[in-house]
């Protein structure tokens, strides 16, 4: 292969990170910008460009990725609303030795998918149904719905937080005036997916184990690291906002078993609730610039 075909090629690899209308529409363009200003002798793009076209095609991708049609606030709540749902159905339904609870595991799977289509009117019953099953020893004593027990019923107020998050959440979107809410990818289901996966592969302790909640902890610093990166580039804080929805059950989760929790812990919390109260300071800077 000759140095000029090697250097588009990894051009055109590195356009791969802005979504495919962009490409489709600057693409070429860009390829043969890049291509005249390269030095004929050269290879490999340099780092700078390198870095530069993926930071770009990032940003590219948050513009692209705001809902059409919604304001930022409701793009922003409908977003943490599926955040927690998929995180929350993920490690607390358990699929071992066979699925527990089935009633239970299908209506979670249809919650998820009516989210994600945009369905309030019917996630918001079922959101209902999931909060007040799970909290039934609080709310009812454990007796009232004592014949429907085909859900894990809690007896500590942060186990219980997520689902009423989720049910306030999708009860304000539905009140919303105006239009519907858009679809969302279908690859957030991979979440419960590979949580499912694992209890098949490891067992249910996985959720303990050091090296499965190392792994969390990387990737959640990473995606808030990514909504405040996302946040400069769209100028409005509906990702700031999901995060912090996102955040609420595990901020309940600590401030309930504060002396459970070492420094690396509230060094953790911390910093994590640091990366969201920045993406929300940036996003009212930018739009103040704006």
């Amino acid at each position: 292969m000759s140095t000029g075909a090697a250097l588009e090629r990894r051009y055109r690899s590195l356009l791969r990170a802005y979504p495919k209308v962009y490409r489709d529409w600057h693409g070429e363009e860009l390829v043969t910008t890049l291509m005249a200003a390269s030095d004929p002798q050269t290879r490999r793009p340099p780092l700078r460009e390198a870095v530069a076209l993926i930071v770009g095609g990032f940003a590219a991708r948050a513009r692209n990725a705001r809902a059409t049609g919604a304001p930022w606030w409701a793009d922003g709540l409908h977003l943490g609303v599926l955040a927690v749902a998929t995180t929350t159905f993920a490690m607390k339904i358990e699929m071992l030795p066979h699925f527990i609870r089935p009633i239970w595991t299908l209506g979670a799977i249809v919650l998820m998918v009516a989210i994600i289509r945009g369905w309030v009117r019917l996630a918001l019953p079922l959101a209902l149904i999931a909060a007040l099953e799970s909290s039934r020893f609080l709310v009812f004593r454990g007796d009232a719905l004592r014949v429907a027990d085909f859900g894990p019923a809690y007896v500590e107020v942060s186990s219980m937080m997520p689902f009423w998050v989720i049910a306030a959440g999708l009860a304000v979107l539905a009140v919303r005036p105006g239009k519907g809410l858009p679809a969302r990818s279908w690859l957030w289901l991979l979440i419960p997916a590979f949580c499912w996966g694992l209890q098949f592969a490891v067992g249910l302790g996985y959720v303990e184990y050091l090296p499965w909640l190392l792994s969390r902890a990387g990737v959640e610093v990473l995606v808030l690291g990514a909504v405040l990166w996302a946040t400069v580039a769209i100028r409005d804080a509906r990702w700031a906002l999901a995060a912090a929805i996102y955040l609420i059950p595990g901020l309940t989760y600590l401030g309930a078993n504060l002396s459970m929790h070492g420094r690396k812990g509230f060094a953790y919390w911390g910093l994590l609730t640091l990366l969201v109260i920045s993406s929300f300071i940036v996003a009212q800077r930018t739009r103040e610039k704006v």
